[in-house]
């Protein structure tokens, strides 16, 4: 298929399925959820009383949370997509009196797809980018600088969707980084009665 057709055809199956706000909050929920994973798994090594000993457990630790989450989240996701899908195509076709065309089927397919991979490869990679951290300093070091990308990653993610909702950016960005803090507060809390 050539390139120009291709773009029209996908055009033409988002124009179909509405699939764009779909995605995006996909996306959103989860990149939150990567996030806010390695975040725990950081914080819970640390109040465990993990020290640089523990660098490749950690890192472990991470990157397995990181691709379960992903899998969990494309099957999840393109199951429960598939089964809404399929039960839009029954009741078009029951308000219609008349089967969908194969245009109208594989827009379908091609929502359930694209919301699965959307959902899958955004917590991979919000739950990697504050791992690299310990593959180049300290211990310590990448703890804090962990912490610091996590909450920024919020931040921003917060203020894209205040600017989309026409709200204030910098409060819904505090507000998503608020998450990632009382998260971490409470994580260091149940370390500190341990």
């Amino acid at each position: 298929m050539a390139r120009g057709t291709l773009r029209t055809k996908l055009k033409e199956y988002s124009e179909i399925t509405k699939v764009g706000p779909i995605l995006r909050r996909y996306f959103i929920i989860g990149a939150f959820d990567g996030a806010l994973t390695v975040l725990g798994i950081i914080l819970g090594a640390i109040v465990a009383g993990a020290g640089e000993e523990h660098r490749s457990l950690v890192l472990a630790m991470s990157i397995s949370a990181a691709i379960a989450l992903s899998i969990s989240s494309l099957v999840g996701a393109y199951e429960a997509e598939r089964v809404e899908r399929k039960i839009n195509q029954t009741t078009l076709e029951h308000a219609m009196l008349a089967e969908l065309g194969e245009t109208h089927k594989e827009a379908f397919t091609f929502a359930s797809l694209a919301s699965a991979g959307v959902h899958g490869i955004a917590p991979l990679i919000a739950s990697l980018v504050p791992v690299v951290p310990f593959l180049y300093m300290s211990f310590v070091d990448a703890v804090w600088i962990s912490i610091i990308i996590t909450l920024s990653f919020l931040f921003a993610m917060g203020a894209y969707i205040g600017r989309m909702a026409k709200e204030h950016a910098i409060f819904s960005g505090l507000r998503f980084a608020a998450a990632g803090l009382v998260t971490a507060i409470i994580l260091w809390l149940l370390g500190a009665t341990r």
